[in-house]
Order: structure tokens, then sequence, then C-alpha cells
């Protein structure tokens, strides 16, 4: 697409080479074959609209599915709305409701579902981190939970997603690596193009595009993130990683 990054993605099919051989699975595919679900998440990354997408929660609570599908549909729902809420700065004690309900939730997985457990552990724990920067033990519980899931399901989209996300936002001390995450996102993007979630490719993209402003790669970046928002156009960070490169060029 660009040749600055064809040329990094050259340089990352080496680094990968390990990881890469392993054919992906994107083990949260079933919400994507829900309607319903969908269109919550599009109040929520789309629209931003905090009373529709609570009132969509609550259909989606009533729908009847088998388990363990609708505990993890129920988190994502939850961790979703719970976010949205942080980000918009309204209501805080409903962030906190949302927060303990999938905490809730995520007990009755067990340890059967080790996966979906590790992965919306750790989205659960970032958002209260999201929540409350303070609180330092929840934003080293989700890094935990990520570098777990990464080593033990390597296959899986979201272990790496997760993976190259703690990669890019994470400290140099405590495992920071732009470069790598870079690399990392690059090589999800050939491997994983035709299995990639919307919710996913939102997610890949902006990471690249942050990883290209980082890197100042500006004319990169503007591309990825550009493409991220077009995708889901309700996102402030986006909106600041954008102006920001618009200064730059």
């Amino acid at each position: 697409m660009f040749r600055r990054t064809a040329t990094i993605l050259c340089i990352c099919l080496l680094t990968l080479q390990g990881v890469a051989g392993t054919d992906l699975t994107d083990g949260f595919s079933f919400l994507e074959r829900n309607p319903l679900f969908m269109e919550f998440m599009s109040a929520v990354r789309s629209e931003g609209n905090v009373k529709k997408a609570e009132n969509l929660r609550l259909r989606i609570y009533a729908q009847n599915e088998e388990e363990p599908e609708s505990t993890i549909k129920r988190i994502r729902t939850d961790t979703s709305l719970a976010r949205l809420y942080v980000e918009t700065k309204k209501d805080t004690g409903r962030v906190e409701e949302l927060l303990q309900e999938a905490e809730k939730k995520l007990e009755l997985l067990g340890d059967k579902q080790g996966f979906y457990t590790l992965i919306l552990g750790s989205e659960i724990d970032g958002i209260w981190y999201l929540h409350n920067p303070r609180n330092l033990g929840k934003g080293i519980s989700s890094s935990r939970k990520i570098n777990k899931a990464f080593k033990e399901f390597p296959q899986e989209v979201s272990s790496r997603l997760l993976k190259a996300n703690s990669m890019l936002y994470a400290p140099s001390f405590a495992g920071g690596d732009i470069k790598g995450a870079l690399n990392m996102f690059l090589g999800l993007l050939k491997d994983a193009d035709a299995l990639l979630s919307v919710s996913d490719r939102s997610s890949l993209y902006s990471g690249i595009g942050i990883a290209c402003f980082k890197l100042k790669d500006y004319q990169n970046a503007r591309g990825y993130l550009v493409a991220a928002k077009a995708i889901y156009p309700f996102d402030a960070v986006l909106d600041d990683y954008i102006a920001q490169v618009e200064k730059a060029l």
C-alpha cells in the first residue's frame, strides 16, 4: 500500500517467522454473525450514542444463545459500553457497575475457557485502568494477561492484536517497542486480512497509524488513521492523532 510500510513489512516477515507459520483463528468471530450485537457496536463506536447502546444492551441480554457464547457476548457488550462511558466522561458510577457485572460473568467462564478468560479479563482490567489511571495494579494485571494469552494462544488474532497494542503504548522498560509493534501489526494484516472482524480491522489500522506517527512516518500514519476512522468514526484518540499528523505534514 505504501512504499515505506511495505519495506518494514518485509523486515517483519523475518522477525516474526516463528509465529507466522501458525494458521490464525478468530475465537470471537461468532459475534459478527449476530446482527443485534453489530448494531450495538455501531451505536458505541460509530455514533457514541450511550442511550441507544444501553437500549440495545437490554435486547442483547434478552437473546437466548448457547454457552459459553452468551456469556462471552454479554461481557464484550458490557466492556464496550463501559469504555464508551469512560471516553464520554458520562456517569462514572455506571462504568463501575458495568465492569463489576463483567467480572462476575468472567468467573462463570472458568478455567476451561482459558483463551476467553484471558482476553476478556485483560480488557476488563484495561478499562478499569483507563477509568482510574492511579490503579496501576489493574494496568499491570491487564498486561500480564495479554502476555499469557499471546504465549498460550499465539494463533488467535485477538492475542496478537492486544500484544502489539501493549508493545505500542508501554514504556520501553516495561516491554514497549514501537517498531516491534508495527512489525506485528503489519504481519497480522498480511496473514489475517481475510479473517479480520470489523472491530479488529479498525484497531489494526489505528495501531499501524499510531506506530507510524510515533516513528515520524506521517504520510503512512495519516492513511491508516483515516482508514480506521472510516470504519468507526467516534474516536477522540484518532481525532487527536489525525490533527497532530495534519500539523506535521
